[in-house]
């Protein structure tokens, strides 16, 4: 919690500095929101958004036009994935899967706004995970905050051999990856990426004055992990995870009437000039 603390204090002293120049000109509008999400790892062969997670932020919208605005924001965001009966791995039964991924995110959202009402946006956000935890069979696993990438089995004289590259089946057609015997020298990896980066969609519904109701749906465009599963019918076959959620939350927008104002007046002077 107090890394999570830190990364927040951080971002909002970025959102105060980017945008404080500019709140002479009144236009500025302010917005918390909170709700929640559900979400799944792409990838890791447990289906479906069971995890459910917290969502809590502030940001600055900045209009652009009469219909556009950029928006900052800054949010504690936690993503993850669990399976409450069985996963199928190696194999195996292994019951419960519980994996918690604690981000703290920057998006930044251009929204399109259609009479006052109605708002989409597009774009992209920035996370930085600040904590996880990751239990199979109700024990906690030895992964860490890393790189993300699968790593050579223990004592393998080709450490220095970078396997950041793999990323399917024919990645793996290299003599160096096997003994002598035909068994791959590479294992699963046993970190998470520090870092992700994803596209974020929303609509935006006004309910009353100046809250709104959004939901969002947001998707890794890098993977967060690199995994290496072995099946029955025997390959290796290499999945990139990615975070998939899927949000709901209410949103307070600050100065919007003040904006509107100063819009109309921009519009006067202009049409006098």
């Amino acid at each position: 919690m107090k890394n999570i603390r830190l990364y927040l204090s951080i971002a909002m002293v970025a959102v105060i500095c980017t945008f404080g120049s500019n709140c002479w000109a009144q236009i500025i509008k302010g917005e918390v929101f909170a709700g929640g999400s559900v979400s799944q790892v792409d990838g890791d062969f447990c289906y479906g958004y069971h995890r459910v997670n917290p969502q809590v932020g502030a940001g600055a919208l900045v209009p652009l036009t009469n219909w556009l605005d950029v928006a900052l924001e800054v949010m504690y965001n936690p993503k993850g994935a669990l399976k409450k009966d069985s996963i199928v791995y190696n194999s195996s039964f292994n019951g419960r899967y519980d994996l918690k991924l604690d981000y703290v995110e920057v998006p930044v959202m251009f929204y399109f706004t259609d009479k006052g009402r109605y708002t989409v946006g597009l774009g992209a956000a920035f996370g930085r995970l600040v904590g996880f935890s990751e239990k199979v069979h109700g024990i906690e696993s030895d992964t860490r905050i890393g790189d993300g990438k699968l790593r050579w089995k223990d004592g393998i004289a080709h450490e220095d051999m970078d396997l950041g590259y793999i990323r399917n089946q024919d990645d793996l057609n290299n003599p160096a990856f096997y003994d002598s015997t035909g068994q791959l020298l590479i294992q699963n990896s046993n970190s998470y990426k520090k870092n992700d980066f994803s596209v974020c969609a929303d609509l935006r519904i006004r309910i009353w004055e100046g809250l709104h109701a959004q939901i969002r749906y947001q998707y890794s465009f890098i993977p967060i992990r690199t995994c290496l599963y072995t099946s029955n019918a025997g390959g290796n076959p290499i999945k990139l995870q990615k975070n998939n959620q899927i949000a709901l939350r209410l949103t307070y927008i600050f100065g919007e009437d003040r904006s509107k104002l100063n819009k109309i007046i921009q519009k006067e002077e202009r049409s006098k000039k």
